[in-house]
């Protein structure tokens, strides 16, 4: 036993001893290539193992190692070095700062520059931020990833059409959104124009039909230097959406499917059951001396009703591939999605080609063509009793939608939306063509000549029917739309550099477009059977309607740039717009832009290579742009056909002639800080100041006049405000990274003058609607209501209070004040991303603060004296006796019948922070897949949207909303519409 024991440790002994002769300990310092300084903070990694250690201030490091390895050197701001070890026991590394970032390519109007030597203040989201995201709309990707852009869901329903403002709203009357430009072609986007009003003010998403996964960035212009050589079209920013394209190499094939379900982030009231109103209803005419009725033992839940899992399914595919000659892309998807509402729906087709080839070394051609398909369920929504959720609120609860035989009865004013949904038809179909081809011939070295052809031909179809349960007889509409646009883009482009210190650019271009709206309507009424679904089948016509508008844009502009010695920058654009919309006095109108930039970090007294600072730089920017969406004939005194006059056909005035009807113009001054620091951290800032004069508003007339108003340019108002963006690699080692990406945008608007209409005050205004109006020195959407102070806790009479600050209990329309404005006074997002090995993990939240929210439902759930709808549950906390801290006033209080009145009772404050997606992911390893020899990359992933929301404590329902999408005078109102979908989605991708 002895001799095996000693024979263990001798044996023990020479494997330890052979263990120790085979690791050594390496040693040696990491430099910069560029002056030799220390570099600390490297990761010095085993590569394929866990082992790793780090340089410290002077550089240096030491690690443990076995036999021969391979050293992985990483730092953030360098390009990463792999070195093998052989035999040497001291290994120096020298890391060559990565210039990528510095370098980069941003786009720009008509043209592409460098970001470190671009003068104009853009922001750009590439196709790696929202790459396997499931992502249904573009606009999606703007929400807080863009410094000083805005964009606010207008609703949870399908296909609605979001508001965005680029550093704050710059109109009252006209057009409010920006200007979307996809590869080139500016888009038609009419918006609510393209459909029948269905109690919602917002219109259809632009962007409806483009597939968020052909694309490859999105830039938005902000400043003057940037928007500018959009002239007449620049003033609520413009929008840049790059598809992608093909590159030279083997063919890659990508495939990306996800499915999901979704629920609803938010009730916007908890109502009563049919148990409590009855009980209620009875106390409440108890109280007031009124027989109670009885009442029917029937029950309904409404709103489960109305409610339901939303499901997303999406598959999309994609080839790219090449050779140096001749590259291409095809793209192709499939959407299926049912919204959490009964009744909504949307199915969507996408396709899209790119082919570019090179003719010869001077000369080549292309073609982008992107061809969609939607088939869309669509709902009431808003302000009407026959959208589902709005019904769900308002619908006594002891109404049931069948009779004890189970068929369907008519509800009356409030529709039944069961019956609705199973026998009615309400469709939406669009066809879009968005592409154009090009030419492009290299004159000689430096200048390029290229003309582009476009088009954006837009088919709306909408039809509309009901059944006789619900109108008597029936009722059917069909509304064909169509919006066909062409343009041609003729540039001249130079750029050269001079003797390695100058360079130069120019650019020179011409562009005319059309295009031509034709909208039909017709509607009917009285059909023998509601087997017959369409409008020809109705006995009695109600309209037959034809609108036809048509309108062109003729341009001229031109843009130069000088750079000396990759230090001193200086620009200027021109852009001259001749436009159909405008009065023959101002068809047409000269914009511009001046911009410098001074590039720090390139001075011979800056060390770039220091440790805090790498790249500095200063930019400056003063433009004009404008804005031309008014419509497209109101310049023009016109008369309206379709009159009866004594039983024959006429014609009446219907609006005044206007010949110096003009665009809105918008001055801009920016000023732009940009830097890169520690290596790690990208920070940009800038200030900016937005005058717009010649505000499009309609003045009112004399009465004796015989016309109400009619369209001037008029008014003047100010955004003012600054913008932070910082990105910044945390943590980058070989097996784990950390990247942060921040922004927040500040923004103050103000009226500066309005056309002639006091107020109690003797400022001008001019109203949205009864409780949001613009008025001078004030937000554009700024609330003017009546105070409301709460229930006396005494009396149980609730109270408000009048104008000079004291307390009643009958306030009037002349005690109503500003309260608030709808404006948030900042907003942005923050996105963490980590990875581990080949776990990926994103956390993105955004945020808005200091902006109001105004609940017009809350007028009818909240209304003690009509018996017609249902209530909310805050009702039953009623006063009763004298001391009680009430929500609401006594039963048969004075009050009762004014308690729900427009006032600051159903304000509330829309600041939040919101959780918007969390996203888990797993690559599987490469060297895995090469084994199957047909797999080149996949991963799985599952992200999860709108989980969580921070708001305001007594806040009723979704803070992220503004249900009149692009409207510039209302905006952060609602009337029960649809909170934003809390989605689940699981997703995979492969790549061939």
């Amino acid at each position: 036993m002895k001799q095996k024991l000693l024979s263990f440790i001798f044996v023990l002994t020479c494997l330890i001893g052979v263990t120790y002769a085979q690791n050594r300990q390496v040693t040696g310092k990491v430099t910069s290539a560029t002056d030799g300084s220390p570099i600390s903070g490297v990761s010095v990694a085993i590569q394929g193992t866990s082992s790793a250690t780090q340089t410290d201030q002077e550089g240096n490091y030491s690690l443990s190692i076995s036999g021969q390895v391979t050293l992985s050197f990483t730092s953030i701001g360098f390009v990463s070095q792999n070195i093998e070890t052989f035999n040497r026991n001291i290994v120096n590394a020298q890391l060559v700062p990565d210039q990528s970032t510095l370098d980069e390519v941003i786009v720009v109007g008509y043209g592409e520059q460098n970001r470190t030597l671009s003068t104009q203040s853009v922001s750009t989201i590439k196709a790696e931020s929202f790459k396997n995201t499931p992502i249904q709309t573009p606009q999606q990707i703007l929400q807080g990833q863009a410094a000083g852009v805005n964009m606010v869901n207008s609703s949870g329903v399908l296909g609605a059409e979001a508001q965005i403002t680029v550093r704050g709203g710059s109109s009252l009357s006209a057009g409010g959104r920006p200007l979307y430009v996809i590869d080139g072609v500016p888009l038609n986007s009419a918006g609510a124009e393209y459909t029948q009003t269905q109690g919602g003010s917002s219109g259809l998403n632009p962007l409806l039909n483009i597939n968020s996964s052909d694309i490859e960035s999105v830039t938005v212009l902000k400043d003057a230097a940037a928007v500018a050589i959009y002239g007449s079209r620049g003033s609520n920013g413009v929008i840049l959406i790059k598809t992608k394209s093909g590159a030279s190499g083997k063919t890659k094939i990508n495939v990306d499917y996800f499915n999901g379900f979704s629920h609803p982030t938010a009730d916007i009231d908890d109502m009563m059951n049919a148990q409590e109103w009855i009980q209620f209803r009875s106390d409440y005419l108890r109280a007031n001396g009124a027989t109670v009725p009885n009442f029917p033992t029937t029950s309904f839940d409404w709103l489960d009703a109305a409610v339901r899992t939303g499901k997303v399914n999406n598959i999309a595919v994609n080839a790219q591939g090449g050779d140096e000659k001749t590259r291409f892309y095809l793209g192709g998807n499939y959407s299926k999605e049912t919204g959490f509402t009964i009744s909504n729906a949307m199915d969507r087709l996408a396709g899209k080609i790119s082919l570019d080839h090179n003719v010869s070394d001077k000369f080549k051609v292309g073609v982008n063509y992107n061809l969609s398909r939607v088939d869309m369920d669509r709902i009431n929504s808003e302000n009407s009793t026959y959208a589902p959720l709005t019904a769900a609120y308002l619908f006594l609860p002891y109404v049931t939608p069948y009779d004890e035989n189970g068929e369907f009865v008519n509800t009356g004013f409030i529709g039944n939306f069961l019956a609705i949904d199973a026998t009615g038809i309400n469709k939406n179909y669009s066809n879009r063509q968005i592409g154009n081809a090009y030419a492009e011939w290299e004159i000689f070295e430096g200048l390029k000549a290229k003309t582009d052809f476009g088009i954006d031909n837009y088919g709306i179809d909408e039809k509309y029917r009901e059944a006789d349960i619900l109108t008597p007889g029936g009722y059917a509409y069909r509304t064909h739309n169509t919006d066909n646009k062409w343009l041609n883009t003729s540039t001249l482009n130079y750029n050269k550099r001079i003797n390695d210190l100058h360079n130069v650019g120019a650019l020179l271009g011409y562009s005319y477009e059309t295009a031509k709206l034709t909208q039909l309507l017709l509607e009917g009424s009285g059909f023998a059977s509601d087997d017959l679904p369409n409008v020809g089948s109705a006995s009695t016509p109600i309209t037959t309607s034809e609108e036809v508008y048509e309108w062109a844009l003729q341009s001229m502009f031109a843009r130069a740039n000088y750079g000396y010695a990759d230090k001193y920058l200086v620009e200027g654009s021109f852009r001259r717009d001749g436009s159909s919309r405008f009065g023959p006095n101002r068809k047409y109108g000269n914009f511009f832009a001046v911009s410098g930039g001074w590039v720090i970090s390139n001075e011979n007294f800056f060390n770039k290579d220091n440790a805090y600072i790498q790249s500095l730089k200063l930019t400056a920017s003063y433009g004009t742009s404008g804005n031309d969406g008014i419509g497209f004939y109101n310049y023009y005194g016109t008369f309206a056909g379709g009159n009866d006059y004594m039983g024959g056909a006429g014609l009446v005035p219907f609006r005044v002639a206007n010949r110096n009807l003009s665009w809105e113009e918008t001055a801009q001054f920016d000023l732009g800080l940009s830097a890169r620091l520690f290596n790690r951290i990208d920070f940009q800032f800038n200030f900016y100041n937005k005058n717009t004069t010649g505000l499009l508003s309609d003045v009112p007339y004399p009465y004796t006049t015989g016309f109400p108003s009619a369209s001037q340019n008029v008014g003047e108002m100010r955004n003012r405000g600054f913008e932070f963006a910082i990105n910044s690699e945390n943590i980058k080692r070989e097996n784990f990274s950390w990247t942060t990406s921040f922004n927040i945008g500040f923004n103050k608007n103000t009226v500066l003058s309005l056309p002639v209409n006091p107020d109690e005050d003797g400022r001008n205004f001019l109203a949205g609607n009864t409780e949001q109006r613009a008025i001078e020195g004030y937000s554009r959407n700024s609330f003017y209501l009546i105070r409301y102070k709460g229930i006396n806790q005494q009396t149980g009479e609730a109270e408000w209070f009048a104008k000079d600050g004291s307390t009643t209990t009958a306030p009037t329309a002349a005690d109503r004040v500003i309260v608030g404005k709808a404006d948030p006074n900042f907003q942005g997002g923050i996105t963490n991303t980590l990875r581990y090995k080949n776990l990926d993990f994103s956390a993105f939240f955004n945020f808005s603060y200091g902006n109001d929210v105004y609940l017009d439902g809350i007028e009818f759930t909240d209304n003690f004296a009509s018996g017609s709808y249902n209530k909310s549950r805050m009702l039953l906390d009623y006063w009763r006796q004298p001391g009680d801290n009430a929500y609401a006033p006594a039963l048969n209080s004075d009050t009762r019948a004014t308690f729900a009145q427009t006032s600051t009772k159903n304000l509330f404050d829309g600041s939040y922070l919101r959780l918007k997606t969390v996203q888990f992911g797993y690559t599987f390893p490469t060297e895995l897949l090469s084994r199957t020899n047909f797999f080149s990359s996949a991963r799985v992933y599952f992200l999860a949207q709108n989980i969580w929301t921070v708001k305001a404590k007594d806040f009723r329902g979704d803070p992220e909303i503004s249900a009149n999408g692009a409207s510039n005078l209302i905006i952060g109102q609602t009337f029960f519409a649809l909170p934003q979908p809390k989605t689940f989605t699981f997703g995979v991708n492969f790549g061939f």
